[in-house]
């Protein structure tokens, strides 16, 4: 059926009135006009007068002319055939794949299909690849290290228009172990999907026998030189009593290994490692079952992970009893900048009041923790100018406990704290290097510099910043230190402690302690006489000179907390990732650290990661200030394919370009795919029944092929062809007054 219409929305009446009007008074006037003029010649001008207002009206009116006729179409039919690595498994009857039973079906349908539907064939793992005929998937191998359903129905739903598609014919064994709910995927995108299971439930086979480790339990991040624990998760069918060795392996290297008595109960056994990590960076963590001699499916005798071997944060809990100006500089100019320190401050304002400052996510203390599980969260105890009376009798069971398990304390001067503060006599005097002394030992209050000791001078607290310090009858090699305001008095060292700094000069015969430091079971444990520090960092500070607090600090921290590495004083960038390896489609977090050229974190810097993908195509990722933890940047990427990424950190600062050592990461962890092998039932009759479609297992799938409706549809389309083109409607008309005009100047008009 034709039919013309007006674009403008006028009727099409109205478009003739205007044009026989406009006719009319074009031949009155030409008429008039030109009345003396030879009839030939007359009648040539008003022709091409009355063109041009034709032309004119259609410009105006825009004419189209609409056609609707019914058209008939096959529909779309696609197939999605699984070629992940699981469908290599082969727990047919006949011997044959997962894979290739898939195969050899979507062959046998195709024929059968290809007069009735318009036929499409992908091919999917982690990515879903277009195939042009059946014949095509005897070239393909089922060798992908990942399955993602959501990819594949979204590859389906692009091939063609979803109004012109009947359904998707999925073929999976339903393993989906990457990012994504394939129902919802499938339900969003509005496609009927029909799923055929291929594969068996392992387990219901009478002769079924394996040996699966089923789950590996590692941390995304093992701090360097500390002990670590591995959770492997063993589970046997048909070997119910037999003895197993299980291997812990790192890189391809064992460095543990258990036995295991199997059972034949039904669920998983747990397999404990404990090592210590000695490299940093990116490990491959495998655990081990040595495969039976009959045993047919050899993959899942082992199961890998990746971890990032660390310099972890230090954790640090600061008590402090009094809003002093020490507190004040210890939280704003050391904790809050030193990026390789996480901190929970807690300042007393009134009597069992605290006020709590952090940089640690999710972290709320009201006061002296309580529970044993705070005290593991932390790695080192900063105990300021706080009264024992504050003290819980378990509190201090919990903190000696702690530093006895391997953390680090540290008590420093104050009117309330050591001997004054009361703990002389209490279980924490047992776990510190001095004997503190009652209550009435009071202070000391000249202002004096520490002495460094033979020890002291070689101690890694005081590396690169004994040049500041007096030694026993030397000056300091660096003068201008300023000196400390007083001290709190302690009665002697242990015998088993290590004095590192003193009170007094040569002429004395047995120097108070200043610093002395002393090893508890497996922590470490400190005093500090001082509670003055800040001098050390305002006056240098105001003559633009170097400041030894922040090394002071740093180093007595770090040492605590018995790392080896050194606090860094330097402009410099660091940069990690929260995990090994990722998902498919899993987003990435790259955070950086940056330090200006004191080593303290800084806020100024214009941060971004380059990212390179496995084919080689790089990406920039901005990275952005992380709030309350200096120097700290983060930012997201989302990798699209698997494999190995390379991650490059830049930092803009102060006219200079910073950059990280080069990192690496892997998308699609080892041996996913032998994670499970039994087929997943459940995950495809929930996309079927989500999206309207059946569920069929593939031994009875002829019957949903033969149930498909092959009826043709019918639809009405609409086909507009405009009847003006603007661009040569516009040459024709400055065409038609071009030739008018010179025919007027050649009969010699106006």
């Amino acid at each position: 059926m034709f039919h013309f219409s007006l674009e403008q929305g006028h009727s099409l009446p109205t478009m003739l009135v205007v044009t026989v009007v406009a006719a009319l008074l074009t031949s009155y006037f030409y008429g008039k006009a030109y009345r003396l003029l030879a009839p030939m010649r007359w009648r040539i001008l008003f022709a091409l007068r009355l063109t041009a207002v034709v032309l004119i009206v259609l410009l105006l009116f825009r004419p189209v002319l609409s056609l609707e006729k019914e058209v008939v179409q096959r529909r779309a039919l696609i197939f999605l055939v699984d070629s992940s690595a699981s469908m290599a498994t082969a727990d047919d009857a006949s011997g044959n794949t997962r894979f290739e039973l898939a195969r050899l079906r979507v062959a046998d349908w195709w024929s059968r299909l290809a007069k009735d539907f318009d036929l499409h064939l992908l091919e999917f793992s982690d990515r879903a690849s277009p195939l042009e005929r059946p014949d095509d998937l005897a070239r393909v191998q089922p060798t992908g290290e990942a399955t993602s359903l959501t990819r594949a129905f979204s590859a389906a739903a692009q091939k063609v228009p979803r109004r012109d598609v009947e359904a998707v014919v999925l073929l999976s064994d339903g393993i989906h172990n990457a990012a994504g709910d394939p129902v919802q995927t499938a339900r969003r995108l509005g496609l009927k999907v029909h799923a055929i299971g291929v594969g068996n439930s392992l387990r219901g086979s009478p002769s079924y026998k394996d040996i699966q480790v089923t789950g590996l339990e590692c941390p995304d991040q093992l701090p360097v030189d500390n002990r670590a624990k591995v959770t492997a998760f063993v589970d046997a069918v048909g070997y119910g009593g037999r003895v197993v060795k299980v291997f812990l392996e790192e890189d391809g290297k064992q460095i543990d290994q258990a036995e295991l008595v199997l059972d034949d109960v039904e669920g998983a056994q747990e397999v404990v490692f404990q090592f210590v990590p000695t490299v940093k960076g990116r490990h491959t963590y495998t655990a081990r079952v040595p495969v039976a001699a009959d045993e047919k499916i050899a993959q899942n005798n082992q199961r890998s992970t990746l971890a990032q071997v660390v310099d972890a944060r230090i954790r640090v809990l600061y008590l402090e009893g009094t809003l002093r100006a020490e507190y004040g500089a210890l939280v704003d100019r050391f904790l809050s900048k030193d990026p390789d320190i996480e901190f929970c401050a807690l300042v007393q304002t009134r009597r069992n009041v605290f006020v709590q400052r952090t940089n640690m996510e999710g972290l709320k203390l009201g006061g002296i923790p309580t529970e044993p599980a705070l005290y593991e969260k932390f790695d080192v105890f900063l105990l300021g100018d706080l009264d024992s009376t504050y003290w819980k009798p378990e509190q201090i069971t919990l903190l000696v406990k702690r530093i006895r398990d391997g953390a680090g304390l540290l008590m420093f001067g104050g009117y309330h704290s050591l001997g004054p503060g009361g703990y002389g006599g209490t279980p924490l005097e047992e776990i510190l290097p001095v004997l503190l002394g009652a209550r009435e030992i009071g202070q000391i209050p000249e202002p004096f510099l520490p002495v460094l000791t033979p020890a002291g001078r070689g101690h890694g607290i005081f590396a690169n910043i004994g040049k500041f310090f007096p030694g026993q009858n030397a000056p300091p090699q660096v003068e201008g230190l300023p000196p400390l305001d007083g001290c709190v008095k302690v009665l002697a060292a242990k015998p088993a402690a290590n004095i590192l700094a003193v009170y007094g000069t040569g002429t004395v015969k047995q120097p108070m302690p200043v610093l002395a430091v002393y090893s508890s079971g497996k922590g470490r444990s400190a005093v500090f006489t001082g509670d003055t520090t800040r001098n050390w960092q305002q006056v240098p500070r105001a003559l633009d000179q170097e400041s030894p607090f922040l090394r002071f600090w740093g180093q007595m921290v770090r040492w605590l907390a018995n790392r080896t590495e050194s606090v860094k004083t330097e402009a410099g960038i660091s940069t990690q990732t929260d995990k090994a390896y990722y998902a498919p489609d899993a987003p990435i977090t790259i955070t950086a650290v940056v330090r200006d050229k004191e080593g303290e974190g800084t806020t100024r810097a214009q941060v971004s990661a380059l990212v390179k993908n496995p084919r080689g195509k790089e990406e920039t990722v901005p990275l952005s200030a992380v709030p309350g933890s200096a120097g700290h940047y983060s930012g997201v990427f989302e990798p699209r394919l698997a494999g190995n990424y390379e991650i490059l950190a830049e930092a803009a600062l102060g006219g200079k370009t910073l950059r990280a050592e080069r990192i690496s990461i892997a998308v699609g962890r080892p041996n996913l795919e032998f994670d499970r092998l039994d087929l997943d039932e459940r995950m495809l009759s929930q996309i079927a029944a989500a999206t309207g479609g059946r569920y069929h297992h593939i031994s009875t799938a002829d019957r949903l092929i033969d149930e498909l409706d092959r009826k043709e549809k019918r639809r009405h389309v609409s086909l507009e062809q405009p009847l003006y083109f603007p661009t040569f409607y516009w040459v024709l008309f400055v065409g038609v007054l071009a030739s008018e005009w010179t025919l007027r100047k050649r009969y010699q008009l106006r």
